[in-house]
This record gives structure tokens, C-alpha cells and sequence, in this order.
């Protein structure tokens, strides 16, 4: 099921993605064939993983245990708790869609506006729905697919609760797989490391409240990283043998990968490079090459389209300049050595210290207790496999890849959750070698002792739902965005405050400038526009050579336009007609960039 999500998530979004620049834009009949035809590759995909693993020794398949169950039950029940207050309609004296999650306040509209514009078929390439002087640049992959549920109608919160429950059950399983108990509670309950702690103060925030919910690139990113990992690795390593159709459906998750997540393409990349190297070892170096580059089906499927699709979100690699050079980037700016061991040991500490001393105690034991063991199972020590993965994780505490910290972030979890696995994989093969009630102790204690925080910040962020939900819209305010927008194009470009909750963002209107935070984090120069759509809205000097460089074709004025540029009457009031108008709100039209 979590390799039947992951190829038909990514097939469908990459055959709808082509079909769309073909005809001109998403539509109902696009979304109905991509939604089929994916159907079918995902079911061969899946078939050749299962018929090429058959083979494999009866000890490396095991059943769950009952902390793998209880994580998956806990982590399950928490996002069905997020996912369904994700944006839900809340009654009362102002009925109004809220958010649970107080972070989605800016991200949710921002994935909206996109999900619907894409649905509203918007021209392929598509422009950016919140910057309309240049393409969509950002990885749109998870809300082009939300989108092709969206344009057959099925309901916006409903696709977007079903997703996120079906992405959380797939990268549990695949976590479960790629390193047990510990792997699955490295992502999804990492959260600082006083108990005590709530969602507010801790600054290294949990995973799983700071990206998964609010993120949704990653709910793609984990599990397509994840399959790479788990059989692509071993396959180029000589470990496994897979049929020539699963590597090629490899392949292609490989090449569509940065469609998704283009930090996370780079760093599963790396680490498969630097993985694969190490387990073919530096004395085979001219044969790892050359399995790597020369007899690679899974690299010959992902190089043009993934070059194509990382030349297309750099802006022909433009935008690397955002990659730079910030030592311990997460601590906070101008701490003292006392300030940033604080920080340290409050962000980190608990689960530091806990994963040093249990891979201590899994190292001693399988070098001495379990010595007789190894010389009839001879296995490679992971010692350098997890020097490798700090080195990863020690670079990316000191380059950035993003503007915005939290960004990078989702850079250094792969690191995180593959030390993590690691030690999983250790434990795994010590319980295989000598069968002892001991080690599920030590499981228990060891993930109870570094996770705690998280279970209890997590716990903490789902109570009084009514009370602590985010307001996003009234259904006043939409209802009056609806009536004015009825008889406008969906291909207009507005001219409208640049907030990220605006009615038009979720209508999936395409505005001249949206919020500046996200235009910045996503690396786009909006200054000079943002200075024009200022001198457009003031009706200065120079309005209309301002409106013509923004490309616009309408005006909205509402309550939030009246906020930011006062509610006197404009220059352009008198002179652009008013096509619509309903409870305050207002929509003039722009002809002459026509």
C-alpha cells in the first residue's frame, strides 16, 4: 500500500503534468486519465518490488512488534486529529474556516491558492498564482495532485484529509522497514527534549507539528526518499537483484523527485552517492564508479527529467546564489558560548545524549558479546556508514540551501532519521543473532527516553480544538470574494494586498504580488514589484505604467486593500470601471494590458 501511494501519487502528477503543457492546462478529463493510467503503473511497479524480493531469506521478513504498533497507532491517531482540523468549517457567532496548527496560517492559503488556480486550469507552464511576472517555479507536484482530485470535484478538505492520513501510514511503514521503532520515532516524534516543553517554546520544534503538517512538499518527499533508500541502495550495492521494471520504476521516482522537493532530491542524491560508495568500500572505487554512472538504469530513467525539472526551479540554476555559507545556522544570532550549549542541550540534549549511549551499547555488544556470532554471520560494521551520516548532517549545520531557517530543516532531517535507523538496524540484527526479552526493553526505555518530548508536545497540540483553531477565512468574507469573482475570469491577474490569508488566495486566484514572506523564502526579487503594486494601489504618479510592468487585468478592493492604502477614494476609482461589487468588496477592471 505505501509503494502503491508513492508511484501513483508521482506517476499521476507527472502524466497529468505533461498532459497539461500539451492541451494548455489541467481539466477534468487530464485528471481522469493521469488518475487511471497511474492506477495501472503503480500496480506493475508494485508487483515487480514484491516479485523481485521474493527470493530473500525468511529472517529478514519479521512481523511488528508492539512498539512498532503502539508508534503507528499514536502517530496515526495525532495526524488524523491534524489532517481533520486541517480546515475545517467552525460554527458560532462569525462562521469561519480555522486551522488547528497556528503555523498553517500562512502555508495552508499559499497551497490552496495553488491547488485551485492549477485546477482552474491555469496555462502550463504555469505562472506563479502568487507572482505573476514569472513561472511557477516552486515544486508544485503535491498540489498539482491535489488538484487532480480537486478539478473532478471532490472536496477540497476531503482530499486533503485523505492524503495526509494515506502519506503518514506510508512513510510510517517504510520508516518501519528502513530502521523499526527508532526510525519511525525519529521523524514523527522528534521535539526537543524538556517534557515540560510546549509547541510555543521549543525552538527545534517537532517534526511532525513543524513540517509534516504544515509542509506538504515532505508528505512526498519522506516516502519517495525513503522507497530510493530502502531499494535502490541495495540494489546498486549488490545486496538485492531487482527486475529491470523495478528499477526503472525507481527511476522515474527518481527523475520526477525535485517536482516534489527539490532540497530533499538533493540530499537523497548525495546520500545514495555516499551510501552506495561506502558499501562498495574505497578499495572498489573504479567499480563503484562505474556502476553508478555507466550501469545505472535507475540514474539513465532520472537524469533528463530531473535536470530538466532542478534547471527549471533554480531559473536555469540562478537561484543557487540562496545556497550559502552560515556556520550553526539553527542557533540563535549573537549567543555567546554559555547562551548556545544552553540552546543546545535544551533543543537537543535528551535525545543527543540517549542515541550516543544506546549506539555505545549496541557497538559493544556486537563487537564482544556477540564476536562468536559475527564469525559465522560475518556483517560490516556501520561504523563508517554512520561517520558518513553525521559528516551530512555536521555540512548542513553550516550551509544553508534556503533563505528562511526553517527551510533547511527538512534538509537535515535525512541525516537525523538515517542515524536513527541505523541504530535500529543494529539492534535488529543483534535480537536476530541472540533472541532476548532484553533488547525490547532496551527499545522501549531507549525510545521513551529520547522521545518523550515529543509525545508530550504532540499530545499537547491537539487539545481544545474549538478554543486554540486559527481563523483563515469568515464564510462572510468568502461568500462576497465569491459574488464579485462570478463574472471574472479565472485567467485575471489581480492587483490586492499581499497577505496570505486573502479571499482570492483561496478561490485560486492568480494575484500580481502575494505574500512577501513566501516570495522570499521561495527566492523570487519582489521588491520593485511590490514597490509598483504599492504605487498602483495609492493611485500615485505613474499608476498605470505600474499596472501595465504588474501585468494586471484587475483591481480588488476590499476591507484588507482599505487596511493597507487607506480608504480614501483613488485616481483610478474614477477612471477604471467597476465591473463588481458586493459587501464592501469591489473589482475593477484594467484593459489596457490586453
Amino acid at each position: 500500500m505505501a509503494l502503491f501511494f508513492v508511484s501513483h501519487s508521482v506517476s499521476a502528477t507527472a502524466i497529468a503534468f505533461v498532459l497539461a503543457w500539451l492541451f494548455g492546462g489541467l481539466s477534468p478529463l487530464i485528471s481522469v486519465f493521469s488518475l487511471a493510467v497511474a492506477t495501472i503503473r503503480a500496480r506493475r511497479f508494485v508487483r515487480a518490488i514484491q516479485n523481485s524480493l521474493e527470493w530473500r531469506a525468511p529472517e529478514s521478513i519479521r512481523s511488528w512488534d508492539a512498539i512498532e504498533f503502539a508508534l503507528m497507532i499514536f502517530i496515526l491517531f495525532a495526524a488524523w486529529k491534524h489532517f481533520a482540523w486541517l480546515m475545517p468549517i467552525m460554527p458560532g457567532a462569525i462562521p469561519s474556516i480555522t486551522t488547528l496548527s497556528p503555523t498553517n496560517l500562512g502555508d495552508l492559503p499559499l497551497h490552496v491558492n495553488f491547488i485551485r488556480a492549477l485546477a482552474n486550469g491555469l496555462e502550463f507552464l504555469p505562472i506563479n498564482p502568487i507572482f505573476a511576472l514569472e513561472p511557477l517555479r516552486y515544486p508544485f507536484g503535491p498540489d498539482l495532485y491535489n488538484a487532480l482530485w480537486e478539478s473532478i470535484g471532490i472536496k477540497l478538505s476531503g482530499h486533503l484529509f485523505l492524503i495526509g492520513i494515506v502519506a503518514t501510514f506510508s512513510s510510517l511503514v517504510l520508516l518501519r522497514e528502513l530502521g523499526g521503532a527508532w526510525a519511525m520515532a525519529a521523524f514523527f516524534l522528534a521535539g526537543g527534549s524538556a517534557v515540560a516543553d510546549s509547541v510555543a517554546t521549543v525552538d527545534w520544534k517537532s517534526f511532525f507539528l513543524a513540517i509534516w503538517i504544515t509542509q506538504r512538499g515532505m508528505l512526498w518527499a519522506l516516502p519517495i526518499g525513503l522507497t530510493l533508500l530502502l531499494y535502490l541502495r541495495p540494489h546498486l550495492s549488490g545486496q538485492i537483484r531487482l527486475s529491470k521494471r523495478a528499477v526503472s520504476g525507481l527511476g522515474r521516482l527518481w527523475g520526477v523527485f525535485p517536482l516534489f522537493h527539490a532540497h530533499s532530491f538533493v540530499v537523497v542524491s548525495l546520500l545514495l552517492f555516499a551510501l552506495i560508495w561506502r558499501d562498495f568500500g574505497i578499495r572498489r572505487s573504479k567499480e563503484f564508479i562505474f556502476r553508478f554512472c555507466f550501469e545505472n538504469r535507475a540514474l539513465a530513467w532520472a537524469f533528463i527529467p530531473a535536470s530538466l525539472l532542478i534547471h527549471h526551479t533554480s531559473a536555469g540554476f540562478s537561484k543557487v546564489s540562496v545556497v550559502h555559507w552560515r556556520p550553526l545556522w539553527l542557533v540563535p544570532e549573537n549567543a555567546n558560548w554559555l547562551e548556545a550549549w544552553s540552546w543546545g542541550w535544551k533543543n537537543f540534549g535528551l535525545a543527543g545524549i540517549s542515541l550516543m549511549s544506546f549506539s555505545l551499547l549496541v557497538v559493544f555488544v556486537r563487537k564482544f558479546w556477540l564476536k562468536s556470532e559475527n564469525e559465522r554471520h560475518p556483517s560490516r560494521s556501520s561504523f563508517d556508514e554512520l561517520v558518513i551520516l553525521i559528516g551530512f548532517f555536521v555540512f548542513f549545520l553550516f550551509v544553508m540551501l534556503a533563505p528562511w531557517e526553517w527551510d533547511n530543516i527538512k534538509v537535515l532531517v535525512w541525516p537525523w532519521i538515517l542515524i536513527f535507523s541505523l541504530l535500529g538496524k543494529s539492534l535488529h540484527e543483534i535480537v536476530r543473532l541472540r533472541p532476548s526479552l532484553i533488547w525490547t526493553l532496551v527499545t522501549w526505555v531507549g525510545v521513551g527516553t529520547c522521545f518523550s518530548p515529543g509525545v508530550s508536545v504532540i499530545s499537547q497540540s491537539w487539545s481544545a480544538p474549538q478554543k486554540n483553531s486559527t481563523t483563515i477565512w469568515t464564510l462572510e468574507q468568502l461568500a462576497f470574494n465569491e459574488a464579485v469573482l462570478l463574472r471574472v475570469s479565472k485567467k485575471a491577474i489581480f492587483a490586492a494586498a499581499p497577505i496570505p490569508e486573502h479571499g482570492l488566495a483561496y478561490w485560486g486566484r492568480v494575484r500580481a504580488l502575494g505574500y512577501p514572506g513566501h516570495l522570499w523564502s521561495h527566492a523570487i526579487e519582489y521588491r520593485s514589484a511590490e514597490k509598483m503594486l504599492d504605487q498602483l494601489m495609492m493611485g500615485t504618479e505613474g499608476w498605470v505604467e505600474a499596472a501595465k510592468a504588474l501585468k494586471i487585468t484587475h483591481i480588488y478592493w476590499g476591507p484588507d486593500e482599505k487596511l493597507r492604502w487607506g480608504e480614501d477614494e483613488k485616481v483610478w476609482q474614477a477612471t477604471l470601471p467597476l465591473i463588481a461589487s458586493a459587501g464592501g468588496h469591489e473589482i475593477y477592471e484594467f484593459k489596457e494590458t490586453r
